[in-house]
């Protein structure tokens, strides 16, 4: 989902790079989008939830105590509700 957050241009993106080398960044395989697509499907909301937020919060439900930061604490939030895991979501 770095497409999402990154520009190209390393001056722009220096914030966001900052924060990535604390982050674990996964790749998103076939076994993440199927459970993205479950999750999406799940919230009744499919249509307009981005596939992008799914992974995340499929990627998060992975995790041991996860915590997802993100601007989009509704979508992120109607996602992990149906998670196996409890994710907490950070607005920020």
């Amino acid at each position: 989902m770095l497409t999402e957050a990154l520009t190209g241009d390393h001056r722009r993106d220096f914030h966001v790079n900052r924060l990535l080398r604390a982050c674990l960044v996964r790749p998103a395989d076939e076994v993440t989008a199927r459970s993205a697509a479950r999750l999406r499907t799940a919230t009744g909301r499919a249509a307009t939830i981005s596939a992008t937020d799914a992974i995340v919060a499929a990627h998060a439900a992975g995790r041991p105590e996860p915590i997802v930061l993100t601007s989009d604490p509704g979508d992120i939030g109607a996602l992990v509700q149906h998670a196996e895991r409890r994710v907490t979501v950070v607005p920020v």
